[in-house]
């Protein structure tokens, strides 16, 4: 319960190269509120694969949470390329990747149990699971349901209450 306040906190004014650390340790205690398939992790204590794609200030704000715990799973942080095998990916963390990129990667990930995160606009409503969206100057969050269960990703019910959802016909 304590980093589920710790998202809501961290709803707060983000600016600069703090918006980024706002969004890493965002990104890192939602993970916490998400189920993957049984078969994501072949062992118990594997780590948790979050890749990157795309490099500056998101990539480099998430690089201090390499090696911390997230439901029992090492967080190891990997970078990726349009084109990479995702496969191992846990976590697919998209940020200045040109939106040509976004429509094949997200195709190449569905249905393979990858929580898809960004923050470029309207992620979520264009099939991404959560988009990062900035509101008079704070870092919310935006998640799409029908993406989450298309990734086979179940999404606690105490992260959804935080969230905006988007439901299928939401502009």
């Amino acid at each position: 319960m304590l980093s589920l306040l710790l998202v809501v906190s961290l709803e707060t004014r983000a600016e600069g190269a703090q918006e980024y650390q706002v969004k890493a340790a965002m990104v890192v205690n939602m993970a916490k509120y998400v189920e993957w398939p049984a078969e994501s992790f072949p062992r118990t204590g594997a780590p948790l694969q979050l890749c990157s794609m795309g490099r500056g200030p998101f990539t480099q704000a998430l690089e201090q949470y390499e090696g911390k715990t997230v439901l029992g799973h090492p967080l190891s942080l990997r970078g990726v390329a349009p084109g990479d095998d995702l496969s191992e990916c846990h976590v697919l963390v998209l940020s200045g990747v040109e939106k040509r990129y976004v429509a094949g990667v997200l195709e190449q990930v569905r249905r393979r149990g990858v929580l898809t995160v960004s923050d470029i606009p309207d992620f979520a409503r264009f099939g991404g699971i959560i988009g990062l969206v900035e509101n008079e100057g704070r870092v919310r969050f935006e998640i799409n349901l029908k993406a989450a269960q298309q990734s086979r990703v179940r999404i606690s019910s105490q992260l959804l209450k935080l969230a905006r959802v988007i439901r299928e016909g939401d502009q």
